[in-house]
């Protein structure tokens, strides 16, 4: 008995379990075929058997399946197209019961034709709720040519809405829901004969331009999304009436060339879209070319150009770029303004140039682009060869600065102005000007408190024609300013200069020029190419204290036939000086001291001195040469020997003095 109930126990583990049926399709001939999960296979299962009802109430069995592998029944003779649910489960059965799976219908599909180009698709789930194993969407499948199915759109609602673009043609349409087993539910197809009646989307008319070569206007249009489109309609103003006046030919053609209408005038245009079946889009909305309008001053050689608002372009526009070309050139950028700024300034115009001007109107991302019509003109002026040069920027008396200008070949002007700048070449401001002379040379001379010694000072020269307009601005051109510094142990004079700019060859080397204190003339020390050089003066002990310096910038000779000269500023650099003093001297013949006189080195000429007492205080001699010494002499009377008194004074530097006082012993 032990043994019998383990034997029941068994036969419960191994008892049947119902299959899980997932999916209904109908096929094109009406039969439906079903698909399950099988049974899990077990000592007990003997067969399937498939149920069918019209009505989900009266069921009768198909079929009785061998096998529990089998997973599929197609019902022949379903006749599925002309009955809108068909119901059917499947029972997986032993030899002493049957166990059932859940009860599917196929899906109930319905198909209305609104005769306005659109078809209403409607159905109802094949069971509810919904089956955990199936997919959220719905797929819609369209029928066209016949036996091509192709998908139109995926919902989770249970209508669907198709726009309709064929012309006229017998369309399918079924609806599939997919199971994640691999199996998908599939309805009934159903078919009716369709027209196109909507007409294709308005397509964006996004420019009006006007070819700068040929002058054509041309007309641009976004491609239309409608995929029946083939042919676009071109609408002209006329009069205030909207006339067709061409067809284009093909959906990615979007561009078409007025042959007729002259892009001087304001031409509005307007574009439809035409599908296959003669459906026309309305007309989007209007735009047309732009006309640019000039003037321009012959004075200030400058040319205004103006233009018309661009209207309707998509985005907005967002700013107008301003070209032109010069002479048949290419065309070149001469700025910008806003979306809401329709002028723009062109200065430098070259004489007897003929100019071509545009305005192209850009969207906002830059996406779309309208050119204007193109503005010609000749700027019809003699030209004046404008010439201004200056030839050379230099130091006069130490305290000045002299700027010589040229006016070269420039055939009428009135006069000639300088500006200045202190420290750079950014800064000018206007310090004086000279009427036109009859030459082509204009000297100024800048004595406004200028520091020639510390500042370096920018000029620049302009040329003003005879409309008061300041037409052409010379080179740039500075003085040369050159600073000093002493070595007083090594008697070493190190002198330090900036290079000279804004000669049109460049400079060829730089002369420095120095001076002793006890030099009445400069000479030349040599020529330099840098700005900086030393001066070793350990031989010069008895030139004085002071030792001045300039340098003397030459220019390479220059395309103009000018080789000029620019003088720096002079700087004093000054040595420290020292004075040993004998204490006797014999000037009777065979001695070496015979005259009384200090060894000085670097010492002033400017303001020394030195006396010659008795010891009673009689002046007896007195020299304001530091190289010049006593004889022993009064009047030239020898004088007995004896001790003298003396006192040399002078000064030097900006507040040294030296004194010295004390005897001297004149030998017989």
């Amino acid at each position: 008995m032990l043994w019998l109930g383990l034997l029941a126990c068994g036969a419960v583990v191994h008892a049947i379990e119902p299959p899980q049926l997932h999916c209904l399709s109908v096929e094109d001939n009406g039969d439906v075929t079903l698909h399950w999960t099988p049974a899990p296979a077990t000592a007990d299962f003997a067969y399937y058997r498939v149920f069918h009802s019209p009505d989900g109430v009266v069921f009768t069995q198909l079929a009785q399946l061998n096998g529990n592998t089998t997973n599929t029944y197609t019902h022949a003779g379903a006749d599925a197209l002309n009955n809108p649910r068909c119901y059917y489960y499947v029972s997986a059965c032993s030899a002493t019961a049957c166990l059932p799976s859940d009860t599917l219908c196929t899906l109930e599909f319905y198909l209305t034709n609104q005769a306005n180009g659109t078809a209403v698709l409607n159905w109802s789930p094949a069971h509810t709720p919904a089956l955990p194993s199936w997919d959220n969407l719905y797929e819609i499948q369209r029928e066209y040519p016949a036996g091509t199915w192709t998908s139109v759109g995926h919902t989770p609602q249970l209508i669907h809405r198709d726009t309709i673009d064929i012309c006229e043609a017998t369309l399918g349409y079924r609806v599939r829901l997919a199971d994640n087993s691999g199996c998908t539910n599939v309805s009934r197809p159903l078919r009716d004969i369709f027209s196109d009646m909507n007409a294709p989307d308005i397509p964006q008319l996004d420019s009006v331009s006007v070819n700068f070569t040929t002058s054509r206007i041309q007309v641009g249009w976004e491609q239309a999304f409608s995929p029946d489109v083939f042919a676009y309609i071109i609408y002209h103003n006329e009069n205030g009436l909207w006339i067709p006046v061409d067809t284009i030919y093909g959906i990615g053609n979007t561009q078409w060339t007025d042959p007729v209408n002259s892009s001087s005038e304001v031409h509005q245009y307007r574009v439809a879209a035409l599908d296959s079946c003669m459906n026309s889009s309305a007309m989007s909305g209007p735009q047309h070319n732009i006309r640019t309008f000039v003037d321009f001053d012959l004075c200030r050689r400058e040319a205004y150009l103006r233009w018309e608002n661009y209207e309707e372009m998509p985005l907005d526009v967002e700013r107008y770029l301003v070209l032109y070309s010069d002479n048949g050139g290419p065309l070149t950028l001469a700025g910008e303004t806003d979306g809401q700024t329709l002028a723009f300034t062109i200065p430098d115009l070259t004489p007897q140039h003929t100019y071509n001007c545009v305005v192209r109107a850009v969207s906002f991302g830059g996406i779309v682009t309208a050119t204007s019509t193109k503005c010609t003109f000749l700027f019809n002026q003699a030209d004046n060869n404008d010439f201004a040069y200056i030839r050379y920027v230099s130091v006069v008396d130490n305290r000045n600065i002299e700027v010589k200008v040229s006016t070269g070949s420039t055939v009428s002007f009135s006069r000639v102005h300088l500006y200045r700048s202190i420290g750079d070449d950014q800064h000018f401001t206007h310090i004086a000007s000279l009427p036109n002379n009859g030459t082509d040379t204009y000297i100024f001379l800048d004595d406004n408190d200028l520091r020639v010694d510390r500042e370096l000072y920018y000029y620049q020269a302009s040329i003003e024609n005879e409309c008061q307009v300041e037409t052409m601005l010379s080179n740039i051109s500075h003085n040369i300013l050159i600073t000093g510094a002493h070595d007083n142990e090594a008697r070493l004079n190190s002198l330090t200069w900036n290079d000279y700019d804004g000669w049109q060859g460049g400079v060829q080397g730089y002369q420095l020029h120095r001076k002793c204190e006890a030099e009445s003339d400069f000479h030349i020390l040599g020529t330099f190419f840098s700005g900086t050089t030393e001066d070793p003066v350990t031989n010069l002990r008895e030139m004085g204290e002071k030792f001045s310096y300039f340098v003397v910038g030459e220019e390479f000779p220059d395309e103009y036939g000018f080789m000029e000269e620019s003088v720096s500023n002079t700087v004093v650099v000054e040595q420290r000086p020292l004075t040993y003093i004998p204490n006797a001297f014999c000037p009777r013949i065979g001695c070496i001291n015979q005259v009384f006189k200090p060894v000085h080195s670097y010492v002033s000429m400017s303001n020394y001195h030195m006396y010659i007492f008795s010891r009673e205080g009689k002046q007896l001699f007195h020299t304001t040469d530091p190289n010049e010494g006593w004889d022993g002499k009064l009047n030239g009377t020898v004088l007995p020997g004896a001790c003298y008194i003396y006192r040399i004074t002078y000064t030097y530097g900006t507040d040294g003095e030296f004194e010295a006082v004390g005897t001297v012993t004149l030998v017989r």
